[in-house]
């Protein structure tokens, strides 16, 4: 429960805080350094997490007149001056800043034009600066910020497609990022004493931090007392990430690194970049455990029953917030977007509840709200109408909420107790439990012919392939067919791609599913399920839960388990 660790551990909240008070003040400190008014076009994948941080009020006290999101139509403005914020890893945004630069200079409009890299600027988005022509009209600046604040103990990097380029096309850049952003904590935090990784996505994240210590602690010995290097000059000396390739050495070898790295004294203890670091000051962050998503897809293609994972699956949630505009009760509402904020006290107390579990609490909160609207008969003094008044308004503001949660958990219950959801939830139980599995691949094809909604079919036929370690060669074949006759040729692209990335392939001796089930302990009973993270998939545990409590529970974490 992610509002219960927060509770429990407010040191979390603590560094989240912090972390979220610094991207504020990198992005305020960004804005006026343009005096004056100015006009804000942002990476379409940023405007919702800068949402987070800053206010639209904020942005008006510094000068920001209006805000777009960067689009391949240039925007039309009296504005004098225009900046650019956009990630580095997005390089054909830069194209667009051009378009926009270049339709300025058309019509005889002359503006300072800034443009900003997140969280660095790269030699790559330098050449395509000048490729467009427009290296000479802008100035170029970097911010460095590498997390958003999701919650009181969630950072995120929002980065799109890390899988995709990391698995699909070989693009270890996102690693890179994810390595820069973890050093980044600890310049700010101290080092991490413990590091556990797993998977290739993972182990290329260590890489590059031990080559980035490395690489500081190198700086600093040839400077001497000379003042170390930051970190935003750090990552400009870097001359790229390494390949992609399996690590030569076993599970052994990576045991002993780790075991190595956790012995080593805090580097922070040398770095007086911040209060965090410096010298005798113990890390604020004591263990980091690095799981690259293929090592557990299992969890992604399984079906969740908690309230928010259902709202997700159902409506959509994007920085915590979901547009309720498709369901028919909310046909008339003016506004359909439901902010799902993690200040929401009662959002909090209900998120993570499975759905079954949701409807007495939802029933229990309405009879409180109504209770207080009856009180006002019972008022005697002008002492009691003022405390009434409180509470009047307190149930008054959560009135209207209480009303949209309930309705929402209506709707949720009513979809997941359908026969054709029932239908394919039987159908994965089948897979997980790996029965039948030949109906099981005949039940998959009928849900591919009956023109079933396509990411279900895929998800299905996914999970089927990655308990059974792959799918006969005559099946795939056959299934194949099924799906570009179904769905069109387009999806022959996403077959290929998922191929690659080794979530669909053909069968490859037999399945460990076995192994990894009873060794993680992945199926729990119903009556156990309530005390455990399996109550979320109502009886599977997810393989990456389980391995992050192995790194408490076994003293070599899931080194200890040979397969």
């Amino acid at each position: 429960h992610p509002t219960t660790a927060a509770m429990a551990y407010p040191a979390i909240t603590e560094l989240v805080e912090s972390v979220r008070a610094d991207v504020r003040a990198k992005l305020l400190d960004l804005l006026d350094e343009v005096t004056g008014r100015k006009v804000l076009l942002l990476d379409s994948t940023i405007v919702g997490p800068l949402d987070l941080i800053v206010s639209p009020s904020d942005l008006k006290d510094h000068g920001v007149q209006n805000w777009y999101k960067l689009s391949d139509q240039a925007v039309s403005t009296d504005c004098s001056q225009m900046i650019f914020l956009v990630r580095c890893a997005r390089v054909e945004l830069v194209d667009m800043i051009a378009t926009q630069i270049l339709a300025d200079e058309a019509e005889g409009k002359d503006r300072m034009y800034q443009v900003v890299f997140v969280p660095r600027k790269t030699e790559q988005c330098m050449e395509r600066l000048g490729r467009g022509n427009v290296r000479a009209n802008v100035k170029v600046s970097e911010c460095a910020v590498h997390f958003f604040p999701f919650d009181k103990d969630i950072l995120s990097m929002e980065t799109p497609r890390v899988f995709h380029d990391f698995h699909v096309l070989g693009d270890p850049s996102g690693a890179y990022y994810a390595a820069t952003a973890l050093m980044s904590l600890q310049s700010k935090f101290g080092t991490i004493p413990s590091v556990h990784a797993i998977g290739g996505a993972g182990r290329t994240v260590v890489d590059v931090m031990q080559r980035l210590r490395k690489e500081e602690q190198g700086s600093q010995a040839q400077g001497g007392n000379a003042a170390p290097k930051s970190a935003a000059d750090l990552l400009k000396s870097q001359t790229g990430v390494p390949p992609v390739r399996p690590l030569p050495d076993g599970a052994g070898a990576i045991r002993r690194r780790e075991e190595a790295a956790s012995q080593q004294p805090p580097q922070a203890a040398q770095t007086p970049a911040s209060p965090e670091g410096k010298q005798g000051s113990a890390p604020k962050i004591s263990e980091v455990v690095i799981i690259d998503r293929r090592v557990d897809l299992f969890s992604v293609l399984c079906s969740q029953f908690t309230y928010q994972a259902l709202i997700d699956q159902s409506y959509g949630v994007h920085n915590n917030s979901t547009d309720i505009a498709s369901a028919a009760w909310a046909k008339d509402r003016s506004n359909t977007r439901v902010r799902l904020s993690p200040d929401d006290s009662f959002y909090q107390e209900i998120r993570d509840l499975h759905i079954d579990c949701l409807g007495p609490v939802l029933q229990e909160k309405a009879r409180a709200i109504q209770k207080t609207y009856a009180e006002k008969d019972n008022i005697k003094d002008s002492s009691q109408m003022a405390e009434y008044i409180q509470k009047f308004k307190t149930a008054q503001s959560q009135h209207p909420l209480v009303e949209i949660h309930i309705n929402l958990a209506h709707d949720l219950k009513d979809r997941i107790q359908t026969e054709e959801f029932r239908q394919l939830l039987k159908l994965e139980d089948d897979i997980t439990q790996s029965s039948a599995s030949q109906s099981c691949l005949d039940i998959i094809e009928e849900v591919i012919d009956d023109q079933k909604p396509f990411h279900e079919a895929l998800r299905l036929l996914c999970l089927y392939s990655l308990v059974n370690n792959g799918v006969k060669a005559k099946q795939l074949d056959q299934l194949k067919r099924s799906i570009i006759q179904a769905y069109g040729y387009e999806h022959l692209l996403t077959l290929c791609n998922m191929e690659r990335a080794g979530v669909l392939r053909y069968q490859q001796g037999k399945t460990v599913w076995f192994g990894i089930k009873r060794q993680f302990n992945l199926i729990v009973e119903d009556a156990m399920a309530e005390k455990d993270i399996s109550y979320a998939y109502s009886g599977y545990a997810p393989l990456s839960v389980r391995l992050v409590q192995m790194t408490r529970s076994q003293p070599k974490g899931w080194f200890a388990i040979k397969d």
